[in-house]
């Protein structure tokens, strides 16, 4: 698997990949180690690839989710963070297991200048998915929120807007 992963991957790759995969129920013991490889290309590869399974086929992920955490906010990759911030909007956020270094990170990163659009975004879902949890949370989001500058890219003013119409509807 590491030898293909090694290469550069087209939509086929991942389907015959992905196929595969499904068939031998082999999703995390081979492809969730190559997330962490040395090599960029492989980890990024096997980050591309988990984004591709169906969310039934997923599930396992929602208890490896501080190591995707820890992974998302301490990677070099950019391509690894937003792929591993895909994954995580995945995985459902209880009280039990909120961490609010991760909360902060997204909550810093949402003004970061250095982020593309869509990275920022996934920043503000994944905030939302922890805050709406607690009340107090959801209101500094919403506050957060609501100052906002109005010249945001097209992508942040809609995925704002959503969020804030969801907080308004929750409290």
């Amino acid at each position: 698997m590491k030898t293909k992963l090694s290469r550069r991957l087209h939509k086929n790759d991942i389907r015959e990949i992905i196929r595969s995969m499904a068939e031998e129920h082999t999703e995390s013991a081979i492809l969730y180690p190559l997330l962490f490889d040395e090599d960029k290309r492989v980890s990024d590869n096997a980050a591309w690839l988990l984004t591709h399974l169906a969310p039934s086929d997923v599930r396992w992920l929602h208890d490896k989710r501080n190591e995707l955490v820890n992974e998302a906010m301490h990677t070099s990759s950019k391509t690894r963070r937003r792929l591993l911030l895909t994954l995580l909007i995945r995985c459902p956020f209880s009280e039990e297991n909120i961490r609010t270094d991760f909360l902060d990170f997204c909550l810093t990163h949402i003004y970061s200048a250095e982020e593309p659009t869509a990275v920022k975004c996934l920043y503000m879902k994944l905030a939302y998915a922890q805050c709406k949890l607690f009340p107090e949370l959801a209101s500094e989001l919403r506050k957060t929120l609501e100052f906002m500058e109005d010249d945001l890219p097209a992508g942040m003013k809609s995925t704002r807007k959503n969020i804030l119409k969801q907080l308004g509807n929750a409290y």
